[in-house]
Order: structure tokens, then C-alpha cells, then sequence
């Protein structure tokens, strides 16, 4: 009687391991996406467009990092975006601007990955830059898509 307890157990537990193995990988999972990527841009004046950085992928629904260690006006004008749908970017800022300040590590509240088109796993997301005044010149820093933590929060 023991003996068969036992073995019925054994194979209880090894069905549920085979459907664990099987089933439980069916979902992709990816790292959040929290290298810093080096930028160098010229901006514009407070009342200019935006210079953007190149895209890349943001895995998750944390805040965008962005660290300025050069710019021409101690506050720069931060957004945000992503592409929802592969076609366009949009401003996915929280807030609408962030205002980063030079030599500050910075997390920027945003809507990208909340707004990516249905069923994808991840969203383009890209940064931009104009000065926080009538200051033009270049901007230099690292920025991340993806944060393992909150810095000073921006927006």
C-alpha cells in the first residue's frame, strides 16, 4: 500500500514537471534593456524642436534613464518617445517635458512600453533634447531605456 502511494506520487510529480517544462516556456521572457548608450547632440533653443538619439528597445515598463554631462544651460528639456505602432513616435513623456538637470543621474516617468501596439514584447523608444534656454550647443551624456532603479525623478 505504501509502495503504491508512493509510485503514484512519483508520477503525479513527473506529469507535472513534463507540463511545467512544456507549458511554463511558452512565454518569452527579456531582460530589461539597461546598458547606457554614450549621445552626443545639438540642440536647440527652449522655445527650438527637439534633437533625438537613436531608437532602441525597451523591454519593460520602468523609467527611462538619461545622465547629461555636458550641455550648454545646466537644465535641458527631456522627452520621451516610443513607437507604438512601427509607423510614427510619439511623445510618451509623462508630464510632456522633463527638465534634467547637467551632472544629475535622472529617471523619466513615461508611457512608452504602457502604450506599445498589442501583443509586441517590446517598444522602440528614443530620447530628445532642447535647451532649458536661449542657450544653444551640444549635449553629452549616456542614457538606457530600461532602469534596474529610480534615480532623481524628473516628471
Amino acid at each position: 500500500m505504501f509502495n503504491k502511494k508512493i509510485k503514484k506520487l512519483i508520477g503525479v510529480m513527473g506529469i507535472a514537471a513534463f507540463i511545467g517544462g512544456t507549458f511554463g516556456n511558452t512565454m518569452p521572457t527579456y531582460a530589461a534593456n539597461v546598458t547606457d548608450t554614450w549621445y552626443e547632440v545639438n540642440v536647440k533653443s527652449s522655445s527650438g524642436t527637439f534633437a533625438q538619439v537613436d531608437p532602441r528597445d525597451k523591454h519593460n515598463n520602468s523609467k527611462v534613464y538619461v545622465n547629461i554631462s555636458e550641455s550648454p544651460y545646466k537644465y535641458v528639456h527631456v522627452r520621451v518617445y516610443g513607437n507604438r505602432n512601427g509607423l510614427f513616435y510619439h511623445n510618451e513623456t509623462v508630464g510632456t517635458t522633463a527638465t534634467v538637470q547637467r551632472g544629475v543621474a535622472s529617471s523619466i516617468t513615461n508611457n512608452c512600453y504602457e502604450h506599445k501596439e498589442e501583443g509586441a514584447s517590446i517598444v522602440l523608444t528614443k530620447v530628445g533634447f532642447r535647451s532649458g534656454s536661449s542657450v544653444t550647443g551640444t549635449v553629452k551624456g549616456v542614457w538606457s531605456p530600461d532602469s534596474t532603479k529610480n534615480y532623481t525623478i524628473v516628471n
